[in-house]
């Protein structure tokens, strides 16, 4: 079983919001293909999008950090309900816990990086 993505090249992804997920095709150094599924998903964002794109890590990080470190992109998507409809930060980060959501920070040797808000991931060959 595949534990890691490190090195890993970015060839494509879905987001299936039908099944709440997110799925990214890469493939490691041997050429390998696999895929990396993030399931109950709620929102992602991604930057530097393109071609050959190299993963360093997937990093778990704290609900609570990323509504102070995304405090900004959360006030300008509030007014469209974006991630979902909520009063108060507070408000989220109960939403967040209740749902047992979880941050995850994708960082990238190369190219593409971001974050996703999900349940969880998993490495499928």
């Amino acid at each position: 079983m595949k534990n890691t993505v490190h090195d890993s090249e970015i060839l494509s992804y879905h987001a299936d919001f039908e099944n709440s997920q997110l799925i990214m095709f890469v493939k490691d150094e041997e050429n390998r293909k696999y895929k990396v599924i993030f399931e109950g998903l709620l929102t992602f964002c991604f930057e530097h999008q393109m071609s050959n794109s190299i993963i360093l890590d997937i990093v778990k990080g704290e609900v609570s950090s990323f509504i102070s470190e995304k405090s900004i992109l959360l006030s300008e998507g509030k007014n469209y309900f974006w991630p979902l409809d909520y009063e108060s930060e507070d408000e989220l980060l109960n939403y967040l816990n209740e749902k047992k959501l979880n941050y995850y920070e994708l960082q990238a040797s190369y190219g593409l990086n971001g974050w996703i808000l999900c349940s969880h991931y998993h490495i499928e060959l």
